[in-house]
């Protein structure tokens, strides 16, 4: 399929993958405390000085007269992480560690991926899954962010730009519970995890939730107040076009990431929101 094969490119190397998008990142740095999680406000690891943000949350953010997006809204499958939750054999239950920065060869360490316990095999030879699954290099079933999506989500928790600007997620995923158990444990800068993040989550196929994006968005506008177009989504698109979904049903500004985010589609999201709310 496309997205396997998608999945297949960005798999050739994580790390030649993260110096190239290091290379052309152009991020600064800074420090936030909090921005108004329904789970109260997060430390953003030892040392730092912190940045608290009391803006409203449907009112139009900016920074220095920049419009920001009052909510960016992101897929997780394909999107922000791979592989997808239903090509894993179990629960991604065990930390992996790594460099939290893929743009510098000194940064700190902290766990970047979940991996799955065990997995199980085909035959004697040790290779190959019984059910089709996915594994890396080392015949091992870890998910983790694309380097891009990892700058991307860095640049959001430290540059004091972005304070006031919720972060949420909208997933389809086969294994909501997958889901959760890599939000819950991938860090993005040291002590900081994605679910810290993370103020809005709809995740799954169930109950009010659907296959269609719409679902998920009318609880997510419903539980934050913030007006569909105040908002900018980001998803990969590779199953369905969720973002002319959601454009032709309320209006919500997005950007397509086939690829896996990368800084310049985040960037290119940025831009399109402002031209669209000018």
């Amino acid at each position: 399929s496309m997205a396997a094969t998608s999945r297949a490119l960005q798999r050739l190397s994580f790390s030649t993958a993260a110096l190239l998008v290091g290379c052309c990142s152009s991020f600064c740095g800074g420090s936030r405390q909090a921005s108004e999680t329904q789970h109260s406000s997060f430390n953003m690891g030892k040392g730092s000085s912190g940045f608290s943000a009391t803006a409203s949350a449907s009112s139009c953010n900016s920074n220095n007269g920049v419009l920001l997006p009052s909510m960016i809204v992101f897929d997780l499958d394909d999107c922000l992480w791979t592989p997808e939750m239903h090509e894993l054999s179990g629960m991604p239950s065990i930390p992996v560690e790594g460099p939290l920065d893929p743009s510098d060869n000194n940064s700190e360490l902290g766990t970047v991926g979940m991996k799955v316990p065990s997995r199980r095999r085909r035959g004697n030879n040790n290779k190959g899954f019984d059910w089709g699954g996915y594994a890396n290099d080392d015949g091992e079933e870890v998910v983790e962010l694309y380097p891009g999506a990892r700058l991307v989500l860095r640049e959001l928790a430290t540059n004091p730009k972005y304070a006031a600007v919720k972060i949420a997620v909208a997933s389809s995923s086969l294994e909501p519970s997958y889901s959760r158990a890599c939000i819950n444990g991938i860090e993005i800068v040291d002590g900081v995890t994605m679910e810290d993040m993370i103020s809005y989550s709809q995740i799954g196929r169930e109950g009010q939730l659907t296959s269609r994006k719409t679902s998920h968005f009318k609880l997510l506008q419903a539980q934050s107040g913030i007006p569909y177009d105040e908002m900018l989504f980001f998803d990969d698109c590779n199953w369905g076009d969720h973002v002319g979904d959601l454009q032709d049903a309320f209006g919500v500004t997005g950007i397509r990431t086939p690829q896996g985010l990368q800084v310049a589609e985040f960037h290119n999201g940025l831009e399109k929101y402002r031209s669209r709310r000018k």
